[in-house]
């Protein structure tokens, strides 16, 4: 997935959102996109799923792209598995319905987000947390060549914030492109092989996740100074059973 000298106004407004932004997304890496408020990361992202077309500019993709929004309405009362087998139409001939594979698959991404045993639970009964967690499993059942997140771990506690984490890393090193937004420095640093930092619609600097989040460069993004001290985080790649990710 590519962004190409991208620019984006929303209709009515006298200022672009997105202004010249570039960024190239290639297969098995995640990259992280972070900057304040209106800084233009869920546009980016809207254009990459195809929910917002430029105004100039051009984004150009080679696979099928699975999109979690940063918020949705619920029009009925799903249970969780009808809700994530929802994520199994772009496999499915027109008018058909979920097999017993696809539902078999909507299961492995409820287990791999920590909701397995609410499956049968209807989504209007859910937290706020548990809701996060069941629409992330259903962009996970897509099975997509990119997968595009906008703030996957907003809500959810420590631990389901490091099983997301491990899960995002799954999935690049299976070989899919992951574009995710985020205000956790923490959860970047986990899992981002590369960040975006953005601000005012454009892009402000890219580069390895590690050598970009310093405390000079966040300092310049959000414009208030940072400083290091020790905090208690969730070891990611220690809970999933991989190697902790560089900058953990």
């Amino acid at each position: 997935m590519e962004f190409v000298d991208v620019s984006y106004r929303y209709k009515g407004e006298p200022e672009d959102a997105l202004l010249g932004f570039s960024l190239k997304l290639l297969p098995g890496t995640a990259v992280a996109l972070l900057g304040s408020n209106g800084s233009g990361k869920s546009t980016v992202l809207g254009l990459g799923a195809g929910w917002l077309h430029a105004s100039s500019g051009r984004v150009a993709c080679s696979g099928p792209v699975a999109f979690l929004p940063q918020t949705e309405r619920l029009a009925f009362s799903f249970t969780c598995l009808e809700y994530v087998s929802f994520g199994r139409a772009p496999h499915l001939p027109y008018l058909a319905v979920p097999s017993s594979a696809d539902r078999d698959k909507a299961r492995a991404a409820l287990a791999e987000v920590g909701m397995g045993a609410r499956s049968e639970r209807r989504i209007t009964a859910l937290s706020g947390g548990e809701l996060q967690l069941v629409r992330i499993a259903r962009a996970l059942a897509q099975e997509a060549a990119y997968v595009l997140l906008d703030e996957p771990s907003d809500m959810l506690d420590p631990a389901h914030v490091a099983t997301i984490g491990a899960a995002i890393r799954r999935l690049a090193d299976a070989g899919a492109g992951v574009l995710f937004s985020t205000h956790d420095i923490a959860f970047a640093l986990a899992c981002a092989d590369a960040t975006a930092m953005m601000r005012s619609g454009r892009l402000l600097k890219v580069g390895p996740t590690a050598a970009t989040l310093t405390c000079e460069s966040l300092g310049e993004l959000y414009g208030t100074p940072f400083g290091l001290m020790s905090l208690p985080v969730p070891l990611h790649g220690i809970v999933a059973g991989l190697p902790a990710r560089p900058g953990i």
